[in-house]
């Protein structure tokens, strides 16, 4: 989704966390892989059993899929150049509310900054099944 300012993608991620221990290990050993190998049904040990079995994911994992909007891009220079604008025109006025409006776009820019700078790791979750 794209806006004036940058843009947004929905996406999603995968989220796996193991079924019963009883249930995994009865797999896993009707699959050929000795309990001992995995007594303590740690995900790392499974995924290396994985590696030389043929089980499906969804035997021993719960798997749940949840969507989020991510930043992709910011339209730095589009929005420089917006708030440059008002800042122009508030710059040639001289009174009580001119002032007013001079500090509510310092305070607008700092928020616009907040939310349209680029960290990977800044993550906006949505519920499933909501369309963007």
């Amino acid at each position: 989704m794209a806006g004036q300012y940058g843009s947004v993608q929905r996406t999603s991620r995968r989220n796996r966390t193991l079924k019963d221990e009883d249930e995994v290990l009865d797999i896993l050993e009707e699959a050929g892989i000795d309990r001992g190998r995995v007594t303590t049904v740690d995900s790392s040990k499974v995924d290396e059993a994985f590696e030389v079995v043929e089980v499906a994911e969804s035997e021993v994992y719960e798997v749940e899929e949840s969507e989020y909007v991510r930043k992709a891009e910011v339209h730095q220079e589009q929005k420089e150049t917006r708030l440059q604008g008002l800042k122009d025109q508030l710059a040639a006025a001289e009174s009580e509310e001119a002032e007013e409006l001079r500090a509510e776009i310092d305070d607008l820019e700092s928020h616009i900054e907040k939310l349209t700078e680029f960290e990977s790791r800044m993550l906006f979750h949505t519920q499933p099944n909501v369309d963007l």
